[in-house]
């Protein structure tokens, strides 16, 4: 089996409280926000991990730590088995040019004031990746790739003249010009029309298998990742629930989050219509007051005393399976009828 190419060791991320001090002294300061608890992950080369939750589970933070633009508060990023946490200037830039983000607004993504080919070529500047003499037949070359035709229209056009789904593939067109090995892609299909959100996936899809780059999925939506990765990984509150394999995930899983979520989005097709973010019963626990035991009990429909009081285990489920939750072998097998079965 293939080392990881991008690991995420046990990461921690604490926003603390910026208020006054006034405020502070006067207890009226809130509480640090923890983004992230203990994460660890790992990609290997060419495959697509999708990290799944409910927004405020971290896994943007988790993005964005991969691609140092924050720093964690304790744990390590591994590139290629070195750490790279604390890189700087130069050794960061060369990081970068490996490791790059398509993010959620491709509104925002690009500037508007550059045209489509300026925008492209200006990370292969950066980078100095490409003779200036070069970047024009790059850039066309980079559209074509992401069927985006005729090319020259578009490189000359603005982002103003362009629809969201044309804006998303020129996104992704900026992050993959420059060859990166890993992409993160932060939610990159979800605030597109579901009529041609499929299609971009199935770009991103064939860009993969054409050049071996690995993706690291965002995702608030189960049946997208299910349609994009070879395995998922399942957050809430800053920590990893369950993690395993996409198919034996969704149809064997061993934690009641993520069966909750699987029935959040019955239908698993990239063509599936647009669905709303993740509502599921209850209130989500807040980032900055996380409860004793499992952090998910109070919306647990399996919680029992031991659920309130002790952390779980992490149990292992099968070949690269696992989850995090005390009755995760009943839940695997029985799913949420395994409430008696926990209550025993």
């Amino acid at each position: 089996m293939s080392q990881p190419i991008l690991q995420l060791d046990s990461l921690r991320m604490v926003y603390a409280d910026d208020t006054g001090l006034v405020s502070r002294l006067l207890g009226r300061a809130d509480p640090p926000v923890i983004a992230a608890d203990d994460v660890t992950l790992a990609l290997r080369p060419g495959e697509t991990l999708a990290v799944v939750g409910e927004s405020g589970s971290g896994k943007t933070t988790a993005g964005r730590i991969a691609t140092l633009q924050e720093r964690p508060t304790a744990g390590r990023v591994l590139y290629e088995g070195r750490d790279v946490t604390g890189l700087t200037g130069a050794a960061l830039k060369a990081y970068r040019a490996k490791v790059q983000m398509i993010f959620q607004n491709p509104y925002d993504a690009l500037n508007p004031r550059l045209t489509v080919g300026q925008s492209l070529a200006e990370p292969l500047t950066l980078h100095g990746l490409v003779p200036r003499a070069g970047l024009r037949a790059a850039v066309l070359e980079m559209l074509e790739a992401v069927e985006l035709r005729p090319a020259e229209t578009f490189a000359d056009a603005f982002p103003s003249e362009l629809s969201g789904g044309q804006l998303q593939r020129i996104a992704i067109a900026r992050a993959l010009i420059i060859k990166p090995r890993v992409v993160i892609a932060d939610e990159p299909v979800s605030m597109l029309d579901v009529s041609i959100r499929s299609g971009v996936m199935n770009l991103m899809r064939g860009i993969q298998r054409d050049t071996g780059v690995t993706y690291l999925y965002i995702t608030h939506d189960l049946a997208v990742a299910r349609y994009m990765a070879d395995r998922i990984a399942v957050m809430y509150l800053g920590a990893v629930l369950e993690e395993g394999p996409a198919e034996t995930l969704i149809s064997a899983a061993g934690h009641p989050y993520t069966r909750l979520l699987i029935r959040a989005a019955p239908e698993h097709r990239a063509t599936a219509v647009k669905r709303d973010r993740i509502r599921l019963p209850g209130d989500a626990a807040s980032q900055t007051g996380q409860p004793t035991g499992c952090r998910f009990h109070p919306r647990c429909p399996l919680a029992q005393p031991v659920c309130r009081e002790t952390a779980p285990p992490r149990v292992a489920l099968g070949e690269k399976h696992a989850a995090s939750c005390h009755f995760a072998t009943e839940v695997r097998q029985n799913g949420l009828a395994a409430a008696t079965a926990a209550a025993v």
